[in-house]
């Protein structure tokens, strides 16, 4: 019969066993550093993956508020920043990735953002609780500027993909606000990691993604969100918040009580606890760097980041200008939108669109009454001129073969419709191009002839439908073939084989009131290049002129004559 000792000691072991275990590399500071140190390097995904899945376990076993555990928390946040960075610029640099690679490179982004601002939340809260009982901890203005940036991305990151906030991240995100207002730390300025280029606050940090967010109309492309929120970095200092409103000055407004973003100052409610800004000295600025960039200098200069392209860079300052701008000035829609259920033919992409044209200017040699043209009709009409009713009694009763629908060709119901476009609601979650930016050919499900239309909103609805927002433009594409006059100076026995003298199948657009332009493949675009077309008898060649709109697989330039 064993002890009471050895009873004793027994149960101390089976209890150690729920504990930390000795090797646990969250057991303190040492071991966790020791830890991230041995993580796999040359693997940036799965690397980051066991950052993101320690931060989970270690919030989702969470125990009362240590200085050590926020410590080692803090460490793999820093740790991690690298590897996020990483993953961050391979999702912006690879637009057209497959769905499946998108979503798994998205969750990983959004996982690692949503653990890191969860943690922060957990551990601001715990402090502010025991604020009244001890001292104040001197780190929870750094980790509560954290938390805000942090909410801040995953707001960011839901726009990218074109979803709704979701998750009560506003209210969320206000509530540390009013923390940082509270303890009166929300305008104190500090670096939030020791990498960052300038200092920021609460405050600034708070109003930053609240300027973000006035920007998103889910119209903006992915790498014009990141570059925003790069932009708006510099433009702190021209943005205040105040708890009293002044009519004259302040445009928009915050209400901190409620699960929802900022909006345009209308009839604000003395009741709610609002925050309010002005935009005027940010609009002068946007309107001064314009200037500049239409005058020659380069947007690096002007603070517009490296990576910045001047006709990018002046596209994105007049939408925000716009966005930004008080309610009077503020873009309206250009037509009434009207409520509707029209059926619509859809299909995607340059080459797409192309081969519906061709096929739609193609006389198919069929019969109205089967699948084609049979003798007993075809002697029908050189003896009579029409078919008789006899054949037709008789091609009745014969199988008609179904013509099958292309596969290129979807059918959406429009929901609404203006002089410019449509709008709809469909079924996105296997649509990998379905993105802001999409050249798409779109027409009546009854008619022949096709309009250029451009995706130019997004909005995920849930996983499996979007709302679409499509311009359509006015001009009717013409088919034409384009061949290269020129030649790569690479040849064989004297013979070019470049294959330069290859056609290009484009889209011509006539427009009575404008130039003429046309929509071609990325790939063959030069400015000034000549060549000769087939398929429109007003002109034989043409050289490429300025573009007017480009995205992913497509580039909508000017033409000018050439003399031959």
């Amino acid at each position: 019969m064993n002890s009471l000792a050895d009873k004793f000691t027994s149960g101390i072991a089976r209890l150690s066993t729920f504990g930390k275990r000795i090797d646990d590399p969250l057991a303190n500071i040492k071991s966790a550093a020791r830890w991230i140190d041995d993580l796999p390097i040359g693997d940036a995904f799965k690397a980051q993956q066991v950052i993101l899945n320690t931060l989970k376990h270690f919030n989702e076993n969470s125990t009362q508020y240590t200085k050590d555990r926020l410590a080692i928390f803090m460490l793999l946040d820093e740790k991690s920043r690298d590897l996020q960075d990483t993953l961050v610029r391979q999702y912006l640099r690879n637009p057209r990735m497959s769905r499946a690679q998108e979503s798994q490179l998205w969750h990983a982004v959004y996982g690692l953002y949503w653990e890191v601002a969860r943690g922060y939340h957990s551990f601001v809260l715990q402090i502010s609780h025991e604020a009244g009982k001890n001292a104040p901890d001197p780190k929870i203005p750094l980790i509560t500027l954290r938390a805000i940036r942090t909410f801040g991305q995953l707001l960011k990151w839901r726009a990218i993909r074109y979803l709704p906030a979701g998750e009560k991240l506003w209210l969320r995100l206000h509530n540390l606000y009013r923390i940082a207002e509270t303890g009166g730390f929300h305008r104190q300025f500090q670096r939030t990691y020791l990498e960052d280029a300038s200092e920021c606050s609460c405050g600034t940090a708070y109003q930053h993604i609240l300027m973000l967010n006035l920007a998103n109309s889910g119209t903006l492309y992915p790498r014009q969100v990141d570059l925003l929120d790069r932009w708006l970095c510099s433009w702190h200092g021209m943005l205040q918040l105040d708890s009293d409103f002044d009519p004259d000055t302040h445009i928009f407004a915050v209400d901190l009580s409620a699960d929802q973003g900022p909006r345009r100052v209308r009839k604000p409610d003395s009741n709610k606890p609002l925050r309010f800004w002005a935009t005027a000295a940010l609009q002068q600025k946007l309107q001064e760097v314009q200037t500049a960039l239409r005058q020659g200098v380069p947007p690096a200069q002007l603070g517009l980041t490296e990576s910045a392209r001047t006709a990018e860079s002046l596209e994105l300052l007049e939408y925000l200008l716009h966005q930004w701008s008080s309610l009077a000035n503020r873009e309206q829609r250009r037509a009434p939108r009207e409520s509707t259920k029209r059926l619509v033919d859809i299909t995607h992409g340059l080459s797409a669109i192309v081969s519906q044209i061709k096929a739609a200017n193609t006389v198919a040699s069929v019969s109205p009454y089967g699948g084609g043209l049979n003798y007993n009709e075809a002697d029908d009409v050189q003896v009579y001129g029409f078919i008789t009713d006899r054949t037709r009694e008789r091609v009745s009763h014969m199988h008609v073969p179904a013509i099958k629908a292309s596969p290129d060709v979807e059918r959406w119901v429009m929901h609404d419709e203006s002089e410019y476009g449509y709008g709809a609601l469909v079924e996105s979650h296997d649509k990998d191009w379905l993105r802001v930016g999409a050249l798409i050919g779109i027409k009546s499900h009854d008619a022949r002839q096709w309009q250029l239309g451009i995706v130019r909103r997004l909005s995920r609805v849930n996983d499996d439908t979007s709302s679409v927002g499509i311009e359509t433009l006015a001009e009717t594409p013409a088919l034409v073939m384009l061949y290269d006059t020129g030649t790569s100076g690479y040849t064989v026995n004297g013979v070019d084989n470049s294959g330069a003298s290859l056609p290009h199948a484009s889209l011509w657009l006539t427009d009575s009131a404008a130039a003429d332009s046309i929509v071609i493949d990325p790939v063959h675009f030069m400015p000034g290049r000549v060549f000769q077309v087939h398929g429109t008898s007003e002109r034989k060649f043409i050289a490429l002129g300025s573009p007017i709109e480009h995205s992913e697989g497509w580039i909508h330039v000017s033409v000018e004559p050439v003399n031959s």
